[in-house]
């Protein structure tokens, strides 16, 4: 396929342009999200987080730093932004950004192998792909970053610029500790592949890869993680260990065929059909091996631990697919992508845009209100969604068994929990006489412990 240099020009625009609204479009949901009261707790962890690059790196919800859960120092380059804006769809903005710049490194990819033309298509695809979008739109997280640090990972290694494929590595060990494990599987396996072909730099490489991947765990768990406090059981090992969430029989096998329809049937089953899709495979086992649907459900940030090499893989084998049959074929399969990722998103999203998005309403800016009637860094108990507004109080706490200072709720918030559990326990609470009510209105209720 040739491809004329000015119709290789009007694709990088037509991409960039892309990637530009994508993000945008993102970032504007995102923070729709957010100021409507739909943003959950985790947005607030980060934000506590984040927000304290010098005194604990920590949110309550996870007892103290952060480093007790996850090894994410790549979190500290958040910090100067969402302290100088102090607000956390700073953050929104920033997952919105690496989501889009997954795309650019598909094109290249695709580029060097079957044109722009091809090349755009696949970049379309990634930035319509319901998973990426799903990583994307859901509350930050480390795992935002993962897809576009594996996708010009995998653009470096394939260009041979060892330096910058060493710099992308290095990205993703500071993402979280599961890329560390990626990276020692993964890596073993291209230096065995490189080592039968007689391919010293890649064979270099890999190696180097995979023993970065082991120091990095061992610094974690060894070093960094007993610094933090934690010397106990790593909760995550709960993810496989424990069985409380536990989908037996035929609920669990159809839970996860369909979270493996919803991932590959986008894709037009095309990462199937290459060689490559074992390095998708560390990323499914990892969260379909998990006791936990929620690891398995599209629309999550776990899924970020493999969207980048799906998409890699996708764009790989779309380019076998251009030569070994024709380009032709090659664009009908893009195009195909594409209306099924656009169905997808308009139809069964795993976004859920209509439960997450809505107009700004008086009943939000009543919980406004009552969040900036609050004492600077009071003790505040409350649940998800107000819980992401607190962030920047480093006494927030998405709980009230503790017993905190003051409890706020929304009795209007139409969770299972709060309304068949948190409501009751915070009723005994005040028929004890430990809570008394300061205030109400429509619906938003703020209390006072009361002295002993």
């Amino acid at each position: 396929m040739s491809v004329k240099p000015a119709d290789g020009r009007g694709a990088a625009f037509a991409l960039t342009a892309a990637c530009v609204v994508y993000a945008v479009a993102l970032t504007l949901l995102g923070a729709d999200r957010y100021a409507s009261y739909h943003s959950g707790a985790d947005l607030g962890e980060f934000v506590q987080t984040i927000a304290t690059p010098f005194s604990g790196f920590g949110d309550t919800p996870e007892g103290g730093s952060h480093f007790l859960h996850h090894f994410s120092p790549l979190l500290y380059l958040c910090s100067p932004f969402l302290l100088l804006t102090h607000s956390p769809v700073v953050l929104i903005a920033i997952q919105a950004i690496a989501g889009a710049l997954v795309a650019p490194a598909i094109y290249l990819l695709v580029r060097k192998r079957a044109g722009s033309r091809l090349a755009l298509l696949a970049a379309s695809v990634t930035l319509l792909y319901p998973p990426l979008v799903g990583v994307t739109f859901t509350d930050f997280h480390e795992n935002g970053f993962a897809p576009a640090a594996i996708a010009w990972l995998a653009w470096a290694v394939d260009s041979r610029r060892w330096g910058l494929a060493a710099l992308f590595v290095a990205v993703g060990l500071a993402i979280k500790e599961d890329e560390a494990l990626m990276f020692v599987v993964l890596g073993v396996g291209f230096a065995i592949w490189a080592k039968r072909r007689g391919d010293a730099g890649l064979f270099r490489f890999a190696s180097g890869t995979a023993i970065a991947g082991v120091l990095t765990l061992g610094l974690y768990f060894a070093v960094v993680r007993p610094l933090a406090g934690g010397h106990d059981t790593w909760f995550a090992l709960g993810y496989i260990t424990n069985a409380e969430a536990h989908q037996d029989g035929l609920a669990a096998v159809l839970g996860r065929l369909s979270f493996l329809a919803e991932a590959l049937v986008p894709l037009c089953l095309v990462p199937l059909f290459g060689w490559g899709f074992f390095i998708v495979v560390p990323g499914l086992v990892e969260v379909l091996s998990s006791h936990w649907s929620i690891t398995y459900t599209m629309g999550q940030h776990y899924a970020g631990v493999w969207v980048g090499e799906m998409l890699v893989v996708y764009a790989l084998t779309l380019t076998k697919f251009a030569r070994a049959r024709s380009p032709r074929f090659a664009v009908r399969l893009a195009v195909a992508s594409i209306a099924i990722c656009v169905l997808n998103l308009g139809l069964a999203s795993p976004t859920h845009w209509r439960h997450y998005l809505a107009p700004v309403n008086a009943h939000d800016r009543t919980i406004d209100a009552f969040i900036a009637s609050l004492p600077p860094d009071a003790v505040v108990g409350t649940h998800d969604e107000i819980y992401s507004h607190l962030g920047f109080d480093p006494n927030a706490r998405n709980e009230w068994a503790t017993l905190p200072q003051y409890v706020l709720v929304d009795n209007t918030y139409p969770s299972a929990g709060w309304q068949d559990i948190g409501r009751k326990q915070l009723a005994d609470l005040v028929h004890d006489r430990i809570y008394t009510l300061l205030r109400a209105d429509d619906g938003v209720e703020l209390y006072h412990r009361n002295q002993k």
